[in-house]
């Protein structure tokens, strides 16, 4: 394994009962990289993202981020570590303005505190301040300006997906899990989709985790596939080694992909 990896996943195993969900899976993930994980249901990929989320404990094998183990770090902490998530179902708080649930994304990163609140300590107002340019500067990266003062529950899905990308990205994470972004969304959708990804890469230095079962968008904006099937990772490399890979295409990409 590289010592220099933003991400390790080392010799990871999660067993539910009876059921292996997972068998011994590694691999790395360097810096402002974006990486996509596959395979059929049932693979593992949700297992495996709930592990690095800490959702989900380890029976063995172990999970460095920055070189630090995770294992022992509770749900909590890991949006203040820098790793950020999004969700396969939207997570999103109907009711509010857009302006506010991007804001939710950026409280872990603050002092604020019970006490400080109730006091309305002047320095709760500029860290509040501060939090919504952010937040604003956030939409406006997304094109999304203008739906700031919108209820969130009367937007199009494919903007409420863009606005959940926005509100992981408050936090500021050095990692950014993805848990099929391209669910629901359609052609045009997908083009943004893949272009938002690079930008967030690019212009934030960001790293990329992303489950997904939309092999275009996967080899289109992935460096790196990992494949797994039954909870064992069959390969890793390039889209173009995956795509040729024979144990791949028998388990999942089909004999018909190009």
């Amino acid at each position: 394994m590289a010592t220099d990896a933003l991400l390790s996943v080392q010799d990871v195993s999660v067993h539910f009962g009876g059921i292996v969900a997972l068998d011994g899976v590694s691999f790395d993930i360097p810096s402002s990289q974006i990486v996509g994980l596959i395979g059929p249901n049932g693979a593992g990929k949700t297992t495996l993202f709930n592990c690095i989320s800490r959702l989900y404990d380890v029976n063995w094998g172990d999970i460095l981020f920055e070189g630090h183990s995770i294992l022992k770090s509770p749900v909590y902490k890991m949006s203040s570590i820098g790793i950020g998530r999004t969700f396969q179902n939207l997570a999103l708080f109907a009711n509010l303005s857009v302006l506010d649930n991007i804001m939710i994304g950026g409280h872990c990163t603050g002092k604020t505190d019970y006490l400080s609140n109730a006091l309305h300590l002047p320095w709760i107002k500029r860290e509040e301040k501060e939090l919504r340019s952010r937040a604003m500067d956030l939409l406006r990266f997304m094109g999304l300006q203008e739906t700031a003062m919108q209820r969130i529950g009367g937007l199009p899905f494919g903007v409420q997906k863009r606005l959940e990308i926005a509100r992981a990205l408050l936090s500021r994470p050095k990692l950014l899990l993805m848990d099929e972004p391209a669910g629901g969304l359609n052609h045009n959708e997908l083009s943004e989709l893949v272009e938002t990804i690079r930008k967030i890469r690019d212009e934030f230095g960001t790293t990329v985790l992303l489950v997904e079962h939309h092999m275009g968008l996967v080899m289109e904006v992935s460096e790196k596939v990992v494949a797994l099937s039954f909870g064992r990772k069959l390969a890793e490399g390039s889209p173009k080694v995956i795509q040729e890979h024979p144990d791949v295409i028998e388990a999942y990409l089909g004999t018909g992909k190009k």
